[in-house]
């Protein structure tokens, strides 16, 4: 735990160095609130619906960009090498970067719920979703990670996945088609239960989504769906971490 805990003294460290991965846990949150002040939305439904696309968009970027680039950044400047010359396990250097990473998405999901003005009842159902879909956009930015050789690399990877990901689910409110093939997507199950959510809940809300998206919406569904995202990409990670290791 010691080990763990030195990492992520590490990266508040390099945060204060190198502040542009990290700038984007501020960054949309922001875009958030300039966009709610701005336009001058003053219904709190709407506000809530317009938070809840930026956070399911958060989901995605944020801790892909943050996990990836740690560990490209780190192979690229040898510090990963000097950090696993000193004793520390792969594994505790992961947990390092996850820890700092989930904090982070933490913050910036916190600042989301008082931005869209969640109440106390929804504020839990907030949180777990966007977390579990940050957790799961972490293994996915592991995985990056690992397949990245250098930071421009991780840049590209970031660009692809995070956009891709993060923009899907949008589009697919505009095409029944694109959300059919889509559906599998954590980040589109994590837009699905946000928008219920912010419907209000309830039999109505399952009702709007379906006359939206032609989609059978239901928690219990969504959850198993990113469930069965998070078991598919750590065995993914395990078999890439088991073949390529962190080339130190």
């Amino acid at each position: 735990m010691r080990v763990v805990k030195s990492i992520f003294i590490k990266q508040l460290d390099d945060m204060t160095k190198n502040p542009m991965v990290t700038s984007i846990f501020i960054l949309l949150p922001f875009m958030a609130w300039m966009m709610i002040r701005f336009q001058g939305i003053d219904d709190p439904e709407a506000i809530m619906v317009m938070v809840v696309g930026i956070a399911m968009m958060s989901v995605a970027m944020m801790p892909i960009s943050s996990i990836t680039t740690y560990i490209a950044e780190d192979v690229e400047t040898h510090s990963l090498r000097f950090l696993i010359m000193a004793g520390v396990k792969p594994v505790q250097y992961l947990a390092g970067l996850a820890i700092f990473s989930m904090l982070l998405s933490a913050l910036a999901m916190v600042a989301f719920a008082l931005i869209g003005q969640v109440g106390s009842a929804n504020f839990p159902m907030f949180m777990g979703i966007t977390l579990i879909g940050c957790f799961t956009s972490l293994i996915l930015g592991a995985i990056l990670g690992l397949l990245s050789k250098s930071i421009q690399q991780a840049s590209i990877y970031t660009s692809i996945f995070g956009l891709a990901l993060g923009f899907i689910p949008m589009l697919s409110l505009q095409n029944p088609d694109l959300l059919g093939g889509t559906f599998f997507l954590y980040t589109q199950q994590v837009f699905v239960t946000l928008m219920y959510m912010a419907m209000g809940r309830g039999p109505e809300a399952i009702s709007d989504i379906y006359a939206i998206t032609g989609y059978n919406f239901s928690v219990g569904s969504s959850m198993l769906i990113i469930g069965g995202n998070i078991v598919l990409l750590l065995v993914i990670f395990a078999f890439l971490f088991k073949k390529r290791g962190l080339r130190g």
